[in-house]
C-alpha cells in the first residue's frame, strides 16, 4: 500500500475528525517532516533513517495528500496550521522541531506565529520567506505561474500535466525516474486526489498571498529559524534578505548546486546542515 522506506511505521491518528496519515521512526526528541507538492511523506525517504538514529521523525501527509484524507473543504492556511498544531496535540508533543518544504514550509510559518512555544527550531525549505513582497523582484512573481493556472476554471483539466511537468522542471540535480515519479502522480490520480491541489491554489490566489501582502510588516518571527533554498529554484531565485527585520533569529541559505526538491537532490548535504543545525 506505501512506498517503501526502511524503518519506517505507519499510524493514523484522527485530528478534529480528520485521518492524518503519519510514517514515524526511531526514537528520541520529536522531529516532524512537513512535505510539499506535488508530493507526501515518501519525499523524506532519504533523510528518515538516519535522522531517526537521533530523533522520533513524523512525516504527516497534509490533508488532502498522500494517504490523509481528502475532504472537499479546508485548504485555507488557518485551516492547515489547526491541522498540524491539533496532530501535536493528538500525538502529545508539546514541543518540536520542525522542517516544511514547499506546502510544508508556509504550514510551518503560520504555525510559528500561532503557536511559537510549541517550536523548538524550525527549517522552511524551497520558497520565499512571509516578507519577500518587501523587496523582490517583478520576475519572481512570474515563476510561479502553475499556481494562477491551476486556480483558473481551466486548472481541474491540466492538474496532472501540470503536476508531472513541475516534478521535472524544478529538479536540477539529477532526475526523478518513472518509478519515482508514478509513486507521487499515483496518489494525484485517485479519485479525490486533486481536491488539495485545486482548492489550495484557489485559496492561495483569493486569499493567503493577498493577506501576506497587507499584513507582512506586522508579522514577528520568535522562533530560531534557518530557511534552506536551492540555489537553482526558479521559485526561490532572488528572494531578499527582508525577514533580517522581523525575525528574532533567523538565516536565510542557499544550497549549492540544487533545485527545488533538496530533500531528493542533495540528501547528504541537507542531513548533514539539519543534523549541526538541529
Amino acid at each position: 500500500m506505501y512506498p517503501h522506506a526502511d524503518g519506517v511505521e505507519h499510524i493514523d491518528p484522527v485530528v478534529d475528525g480528520l485521518r492524518v496519515h503519519c510514517a514515524v521512526a526511531g526514537e528520541g526528541p520529536p522531529l516532524v517532516l512537513l512535505h510539499g507538492w506535488p508530493q507526501h511523506w515518501w519525499s523524506w525517504r532519504e533523510l528518515i533513517g538516519p535522522l531517526a538514529e537521533r530523533f522520533r521523525v513524523i512525516c504527516p501527509d497534509i490533508r488532502g495528500m498522500g494517504w490523509t484524507d481528502a475532504p472537499r473543504a479546508g485548504y485555507h492556511l488557518r485551516t492547515l496550521t489547526r491541522d498540524l498544531l491539533g496532530l501535536l496535540d493528538v500525538l502529545g508533543l508539546e514541543r518540536v522541531r520542525l522542517v516544511g518544504h514547499d506546502w510544508g514550509f508556509l504550514i510551518g510559518y503560520s504555525a510559528c506565529f500561532t503557536e511559537p512555544q510549541r517550536f523548538e527550531r524550525f527549517v522552511p525549505m524551497g520558497g520565499i520567506t512571509p516578507w519577500t513582497a518587501i523587496g523582490a523582484p517583478p520576475l519572481l512573481y512570474l515563476r510561479p505561474w502553475h499556481i494562477a493556472l491551476l486556480a483558473s476554471p481551466v486548472g481541474p483539466l491540466l492538474v496532472h500535466a501540470v503536476a508531472r511537468n513541475r516534478l521535472h522542471a524544478w529538479r536540477k540535480r539529477g532526475g526523478f525516474s518513472d518509478e519515482e515519479t508514478e509513486v507521487y502522480m499515483a496518489r494525484l490520480r485517485r479519485p479525490d486526489g486533486a481536491v488539495a491541489t485545486l482548492a489550495r491554489d484557489r485559496q492561495l490566489v483569493r486569499r493567503d498571498i493577498p493577506w501576506f501582502f497587507r499584513h507582512a510588516p506586522r508579522l514577528r518571527l520568535r522562533v530560531k529559524t534557518l530557511h534552506l533554498n536551492g540555489e537553482l529554484d526558479p521559485l526561490t531565485q532572488g528572494v531578499p534578505h527582508s525577514h533580517r527585520r522581523f525575525a528574532d533569529d533567523m538565516s536565510l541559505e542557499l544550497v549549492p548546486d540544487c533545485g527545488h526538491f533538496i530533500a531528493e537532490e542533495r540528501p547528504e548535504w541537507l542531513l548533514d546542515r539539519l543534523e549541526a543545525y538541529l
